[in-house]
């Protein structure tokens, strides 16, 4: 395909439907690990996995730090007719994450109890948390790598590879979280080895597609080796913040969830963290398919077309938060049911918590979809921003001071003034950096 001159909304079509895809069969898979463990081990295990969730943030945080750092970088210098520079990107980035990968690891596995209590759990859930943790850690690689590969791949012009990965591995893990959860009765063990093993297989899918004819991703010497790692890093240090505020931020619900409204609510929590986690995959779907057409047209100095390209998604994301938004407003004892085996004490928590914390999806869709457009059109440091501002500075300060005076409500709603306190940020940057691409 041709990114500089196929028209802009055949070219999103041709990445957003693979990546929406992708982020769907992610979500069904996420989503049969969460009943899985809510109808096979109960209310605790699904507190245990909002407990666990960070640890996937983690191998996230690294796999795009590089994977999309040195894809925003690979994108622009195919745009500028420099396919040499764009695989020394490439061939940087690759190396940063292998060396990031073998320091990460070991600590990893060392220190997991510590990360563990750091995220929420007590001697109560530690178990449960350990047992499904344990699996993840030992296969702590494929999760990075995974997302590493996921982005220079898309980024090649192969969005339905990435697809292909990702079925297979989701197929994996939803009949592995049946079978091994159920019949075999391995609880929280059994929905860890689908999840871990549906990821190795992902892996091992993009892999195979390096040796391809159609792979144009090709190892060669770097220049300047130092300076291409800063540029691969820069470019992606912002979607890594994104993962980094999720894991702080979750540490930060978690902990204040067990203060102000103990086990219950965080079992809602998990429930509503599964959804988030889903809503959150298909924004970064949306996000994901505009970079290559946009870094491509924006070294080409195509500005025209990635005007087209940003209200395209813009009201995508717009049109999805709606959607979403509703559906906790609307059916909120539904949702949980459908997810564990809730107890009296959780149906009557559930309708308070989710018709106002699914109001903050809303607004969220804008706020991760515009940290993939200011990567794309090399707005790093205003991407990075607003991702701490989302993330940890605005979200941290309302966590803290809302519970004082709303008590557990606080936290539901700190989460809401947080995305729309954001949202109005991010729309003035957008006209701000419009105006000076000429739009």
């Amino acid at each position: 395909m041709n990114l500089l001159k196929e028209s802009v909304g055949k070219l999103y079509l041709k990445f957003l439907l693979p990546s929406l895809f992708s982020a769907l069969v992610t979500t069904i898979y996420s989503f049969v690990d969460t009943i899985a463990i809510g109808q096979g081990v109960g209310t605790d295990g699904a507190a245990a996995c909002a407990i666990i969730y960070p640890i996937l943030g983690i191998a996230s945080l690294f796999g795009f730090l590089c994977g999309i750092g040195g894809s925003v970088r690979f994108g622009k210098a195919l745009g500028e007719g420099e396919r040499e520079k764009a695989n020394a990107y490439y061939t940087a980035s690759l190396i940063l994450v292998l060396g990031l990968t073998i320091v990460v690891w070991p600590l990893t596995a060392l220190l997991k109890r510590q990360i563990f209590t750091i995220f929420g759990a007590n001697e109560a859930l530690m178990p449960l948390v350990l047992e499904y943790g344990d699996w993840i850690i030992w296969t702590f690689p494929a999760f990075i790598l995974s997302a590493y590969f996921t982005c220079m791949v898309r980024c090649d012009g192969a969005p339905n590879v990435v697809m292909a990965a990702v079925i297979a591995g989701g197929i994996f893990n939803v009949f592995g979280d049946w079978f091994l959860v159920f019949p075999m009765n391995m609880g929280m063990a059994g929905a860890a080895i689908a999840t871990a093993g549906g990821t190795v297989i992902q892996f091992a899918v993009l892999c195979a597609f390096l040796f391809t004819k159609k792979c144009h991703l090709k190892i060669v010497k770097p220049w300047q080796l130092s300076k291409a790692f800063f540029k691969s890093v820069t470019a992606g240090f912002s979607a890594s913040v994104l993962e980094f505020a999720f894991i702080a931020l979750t540490c930060i619900l978690n902990n204040q969830i067990m203060r102000y409204g103990g086990e219950t609510a965080l079992s809602v929590f998990g429930v509503v963290l599964s959804c988030s986690g889903m809503f959150q995959h298909i924004y970064t779907g949306v996000g994901q398919a505009i970079q290559p057409v946009a870094t491509t047209n924006y070294g080409a100095g195509q500005f025209g077309r990635i005007a087209s390209l940003r209200r395209i998604s813009e009201w995508t994301v717009i049109g999805m938060g709606i959607c979403f938004m509703l559906s906790g407003i609307l059916f909120p004892t539904q949702i949980i049911r459908f997810f564990v085996d809730a107890t009296p004490e959780v149906l009557e928590a559930a309708p308070a918590i989710m018709r106002v914390y699914f109001i903050s999806f809303l607004f969220m869709g804008v706020n991760i979809w515009a940290t993939f457009y200011f990567q794309s059109i090399m707005r790093t440091r205003l991407s990075t921003v607003l991702t701490v501002l989302r993330g940890i500075v605005i979200s941290g300060i309302l966590l803290y001071l809302l519970p004082l005076s709303l008590g557990i409500s606080g936290v539901w709603w700190a989460m809401v003034y947080t995305e729309a306190l954001v949202t109005g940020i991010t729309l003035v940057c957008i006209g701000y950096t419009s105006g000076r691409m000429g739009d």
